[in-house]
């Protein structure tokens, strides 16, 4: 192929990638980013129905009488969370109970005031809301901390065996964010250990840090953090269970809140 071939390959190439993001981009801030939009207004009128259902127990009797005669069955200890979830949604799935995730970690954590679609947008989205455990991290944040703190723990301390010079396979990445390589250890018959493999590639290497991480914490009493997230954990749970005390005022209900676009 010719250089002025491969330039020309290049170019139609280069326009054909250009294209193809500008759609990308189109669809991420119109079609893509007004579907979100809408959820979350969707989501937002279901918390603040939530909000007033908790705030107004004795509304809870009628609120299980409509979804009677809706058609929509629930049991005793059904969640008052999936209750106007599926009220709203439909059939019970996996996305409706992302939803109801979303709805009581919204419940905890909320700040007062702010705007339920501005929360989910700050935490990532519903799905890592859904996959945020209660109580603590994701395991995507776990992973940072634990790569974090085995830089931090690995820049000095001591080697697990004798220092040596190691070869080009063994060299960290220029380009990578970590000063780290990965070696494939084999333990021969006599006890003795030799580096049989090396590869700095970053994948590996973030995923032997998070593990090295993990481990230093544990070695180092980092299972005394762990408990307090555990308490935390207990906490949102009592939360997130529990009845609602009833409010000494009248709660004020504004059924306009969620029936004005029906009209």
């Amino acid at each position: 192929m010719t250089k002025a071939q491969t330039q020309y390959n290049v170019t139609n190439l280069t326009a054909a990638i250009n294209a193809l993001r500008k759609q990308c981009q189109a669809w991420e801030l119109g079609v893509f980013r007004t579907s979100n939009d809408e959820l979350y207004a969707i989501l937002q009128k279901c918390h603040l129905f939530l909000e007033n259902l908790r705030s107004a127990p004795e509304m809870r009797s009628s609120f299980t009488k409509a979804l009677a005669g809706l058609g929509i069955q629930t049991r005793g200890n059904t969640s008052l969370e999936l209750k106007v979830v599926k009220a709203v949604f439909g059939k019970e799935n996996k996305r409706i109970h992302a939803y109801v995730r979303l709805l009581q970690a919204a419940k905890k954590d909320l700040p007062k005031g702010k705007p339920l679609s501005d929360w989910i947008v700050e935490h990532g989205g519903v799905e890592e809301i859904r996959r945020k455990p209660k109580g603590g991290p994701t395991p995507a944040e776990r992973a940072k901390s634990n790569r974090e703190h085995a830089e931090q723990s690995l820049v000095n301390i001591d080697p697990v065996g004798s220092r040596f010079d190691p070869d080009d396979s063994l060299q960290p990445d220029s380009d990578s964010d970590y000063p780290f390589s990965v070696a494939l250890v084999r333990v021969d018959s006599d006890g003795k250990a030799a580096v049989v493999f090396g590869t700095n590639k970053t994948t590996l290497v973030r995923a032997v840090l998070s593990e090295a991480g993990a481990k230093l914490k544990v070695r180092e009493g980092f299972e005394k953090t762990t408990s307090k997230y555990a308490e935390k954990r207990k906490q949102r749970d009592d939360v997130l269970e529990q009845d609602d005390e009833a409010d000494d005022d009248q709660p004020s209900w504004n059924f306009r809140d969620f029936t004005e676009e029906a009209a």
